[in-house]
């Protein structure tokens, strides 16, 4: 549905908002509502355009959440990470978690070694005269949190460089 404005300039419907919206990128189908919501789609027209496109599959929160997962691997982040801001950005919970263990699982992703090398670099980066100490052992877990490994995976990482630097 297409309206008239006082210019007689014809918007865009629903449809061609959203696919201008998708163009740049994946969206999650919340985004979508959202967006169409702010450029004031009505509620039916929003049901109807997120359903068409869920059905077209240009929306698919799964595959998504799957390539969130990935790019935060990526950028050697902790999957917990990426699940809380897929919450965020609207992905329901029960998408998130399938997604979460499909992608651990099929790429046989271990997040204990993935934040064992993060702290190994952070460790590289210090000087040779800079010591293994409460200091560091409590910096690197911090970024370790804020990159959002397990807790069990931090402490298992900071057990691990105790053994070898003390």
């Amino acid at each position: 549905m297409s309206h008239k404005d006082s210019n007689t300039k014809t918007e865009l419907t629903a449809m061609e908002a959203a696919a201008k919206y998708l163009s740049t990128r994946m969206r999650t189908a919340s985004e979508v509502r959202n967006h169409l919501s702010a450029k004031g789609y009505t509620p039916d027209e929003i049901d109807e355009t997120v359903n068409d496109l869920i059905g077209l599959r240009y929306l698919d929160d799964y595959q998504y959440a799957l390539r969130y997962y990935e790019y935060n691997r990526e950028k050697h982040r902790g999957s917990l990470r990426a699940s809380r801001e897929l919450s965020e950005k609207g992905v329901d919970p029960e998408t998130v978690r399938y997604a979460r263990e499909d992608f651990l699982y099929s790429n046989k992703v271990d997040e204990y070694e993935d934040a064992l090398n993060v702290a190994l670099n952070e460790i590289s980066l210090r000087t040779a005269d800079t010591p293994y100490d409460d200091r560091l052992s409590a910096k690197i877990a911090r970024k370790l949190d804020g990159k959002g490994f397990s807790r069990t995976d931090i402490f298992r990482v900071l057990d691990e460089l105790r053994r070898r630097y003390e």
